[in-house]
């Protein structure tokens, strides 16, 4: 059907009006307002998520490898303060973190409380770096203010 524009109508080519002014969008744009305030906090909390969940993730991540670094400094016969200095040089920008060693002797039997006298070689270094990660975005009011990260890395004592 064609349409021809006379003054603020529309006007079929027949000559019959149309029922629909040129200013019938006027009203559209009011369902397009509530549609956006409909639609946002839905995708503000997509956008929250992704930011604290991926920051979440490069924690652990971080976290992983510094008890695996921190476990290898204890295969290589090294003190349990090199172990920990090792965990700490890995989690650089992250404070809070925690760290803890402990062993398992050779015949399988769990080390006691000074790390440095029970370590031998054949036995199991084992350090466990523990980490709170806090929300940065209000993803929080959902999820919770924070998620705890532990992570364990084992290695045989050289």
């Amino acid at each position: 059907m064609s349409y021809r524009l006379t003054g603020r109508r529309r006007v079929h080519c027949d000559g019959m009006p149309s029922d629909r002014t040129l200013t019938g969008r006027r009203s559209e744009r009011g369902a397009a307002a509530v549609e956006f305030a409909l639609v946002m906090p839905i995708l503000f909390m997509l956008i929250f998520g992704i930011i604290d969940f991926g920051y979440a993730i490069n924690r652990s991540s971080m976290i992983n490898n510094a008890a695996r670094d921190a476990a290898r400094e204890g295969s290589l016969n090294g003190t349990k303060a090199d172990i920990i200095a090792a965990a700490n040089g890995s989690l650089s920008g992250i404070a809070g973190a925690t760290v803890k060693v402990t062993c398992t002797k050779p015949a399988g039997g769990a080390c006691g409380t000074n790390y440095d006298a029970d370590a031998a070689s054949g036995g199991t270094t084992i350090v466990t770096v523990e980490y709170t990660h806090e929300m940065i975005t209000p993803i929080s009011i959902i999820f919770g203010d924070s998620i705890n990260l532990d992570r364990t890395a084992k290695m045989r004592i050289e």
